[in-house]
């Protein structure tokens, strides 16, 4: 998708003292979660700012496509439905917009009446920008311009298996596209920057770029993220806040702005009417179909991410005994990263679609791999290389059992794996059940792709929620329980 726009015009401003106002929000993919999703309150902040006499800018930060209940069945089209109609000036390409892949994020942005903007992603057949998108734009409002750029990164190409692009050198993409906007005259440029390495705030420091704008609420649980300190750089660390940023300058000083940003609570604002009623059409649609009971539990359980990415897992176990026992298979392997609820479950809580769609909102059908011993240690080892940034790679198992020393080096973690409590050897051959993600490659898996697909009895087709959906309805009572198949030997593990 091409947006055209012509070179500017100067204007004439009428002071020496230039004042607008940007509002950023992004991550907003759950729209039946209070903390994931607050269109209503967006839509009311948004209409009391546009109806002051300063320019208001919204840039919209990504990451919000998916994954979520309703796009298991849409694939996004809603969350392009609502910003439609709170019209951002521009939205960003995160990893999470590529949640049901690369074709799918291309129909998306035809659907959006406002472009969509990737400066650092490519595709590899045209050596363009995927089709759809913009590698940047110029917005407008009042007599003001700002051009915004959109980097992505390159963990996205193997955390989401993506094959039709390519992720670009950030600072290089910035840097060019960033003279473009120059010459073009735009009064100020925009980065809406995603990732967890310092890589863009020297972009900022050598005026490359005038703001940088940020949103990730997972920084204070990661141990390598970096959290920038600089008034230039909004960084939203919370999931639920929006960032409202004031930017004054002086004329002919625009290299010495003036930042001040307000950081507000979704639950601080009231909640637009209008688009109240829009939300909750949607979810009615849902509601018939998810809320059937499917079974209950007699053990308390959680999905936080801090669990389900570094440690053995009560849900974890029960997918993947789940996915074992379909598939007829000797060992269960699925990605913590699957698994995105982050809920707790107490004791004899009734279990519905609603919270298996919720946990598993990803598309991704069941497949039987054949694993050597050998390949399903460097399996096992490869998920163990991201514990401390909670990657989605860590894996939850059933059929096996291995104990692991997370203060190792990465590549150097596992300590021993055995399967029916007989260690695993390089040359046996293992029936693995997993998911079609995995399989693929996802996730940086690349050991995985050649392995073998075998043939099993049941539907080839089935998706991994609905497994589990079977599995709890044919159970009727489940109790989710720690059996320590998963065992870190570290002393600050043990010291917990």
């Amino acid at each position: 998708m091409a947006f055209a726009f012509a070179p500017l015009i100067a204007v004439s401003k009428q002071t020496s003292e230039h004042n607008l106002t940007i509002i950023f929000s992004g991550n907003m993919n759950e729209i039946s979660s209070d903390k994931k999703s607050a269109y209503p309150q967006l839509s009311y902040l948004l209409k009391k700012h546009r109806n002051k006499p300063t320019p208001v800018f919204f840039f919209f930060g990504g990451g919000s496509i998916g994954p979520s209940m309703l796009a298991t069945f849409d694939r996004g089209s809603h969350i392009v439905d609502l910003l439609n109609q709170v019209e951002p000036d521009v939205m960003a390409t995160t990893k999470r917009d590529f949640s049901f892949l690369e074709d799918e994020l291309s129909l998306r942005a035809y659907e959006a009446a406002f472009p969509i903007v990737a400066t650092n992603l490519i595709d590899v057949e045209t050596n363009n920008v995927l089709d759809g998108l913009s590698t940047s734009v110029i917005t407008r409002q009042g007599d003001y311009s700002i051009g915004v750029l959109s980097t992505l990164s390159e963990r996205a190409i193997q955390e989401y298996n993506l094959t039709q692009v390519r992720v670009l050198d950030k600072a290089e993409a910035v840097k060019k596209h960033a003279s473009l906007l120059r010459q073009q005259g735009v009064d100020l440029v925009a980065l809406i920057n995603t990732g967890i390495k310092n890589d863009v705030i020297q972009l900022l420091e050598d005026n490359i770029v005038d703001l940088i704008l940020q949103k990730d609420s997972n920084v204070d649980v990661r141990k390598d993220q970096y959290k920038p300190n600089h008034s230039n750089y909004i960084f939203v660390s919370s999931q639920d806040e929006f960032a409202v940023v004031n930017v004054r300058w002086q004329e002919q000083d625009v290299q010495n702005l003036n930042v001040s940003t307000e950081y507000i609570r979704y639950q601080q604002l009231f909640k637009d009417a209008e688009m109240q009623q829009v939300v909750e059409q949607y979810e009615s649609r849902l509601d018939n179909l998810l809320d059937e009971v499917i079974g209950n539990t007699q053990t308390s359980f959680r999905t936080q991410r801090n669990l389900v990415r570094r440690k053995e897992n009560e849900f974890g176990n029960l997918l993947t005994d789940a996915l074992k026992q379909y598939a007829k298979a000797d060992i269960a392997i699925i990605n913590g990263g699957t698994i995105r609820g982050e809920r707790n479950y107490i004791r004899s809580q009734q279990i519905t679609r609603r919270d298996v769609i919720s946990e598993l909102p990803y598309r991704s059908n069941i497949e039987l791999l054949e694993l050597s011993g050998d390949v399903l240690q460097q399996t096992i080892e490869h998920g163990l290389s991201g514990i401390d940034s909670l990657l989605g790679r860590f894996l939850q198992v059933s059929g096996i059992k291995f104990t692991y020393n997370s203060q190792k080096p990465p590549g150097q973690r596992l300590l021993s794996l055995t399967h029916n409590g007989q260690p695993v050897t390089a040359n046996k051959v293992y029936k693995v059940a997993t998911s079609e993600y995995l399989a693929g490659g996802g996730d940086d898996f690349t050991m995985l792709l050649s392995a073998p697909r075998l043939d099993f009895k049941g539907q080839k087709n089935i998706l991994v929620s609905d497994v589990l959906v079977n599995h709890i309805r044919t159970a009727n009572t489940i109790a989710p329980a720690l059996d320590r198949r998963i065992i870190d030997i570290s002393k600050s593990n043990l010291s917990k």
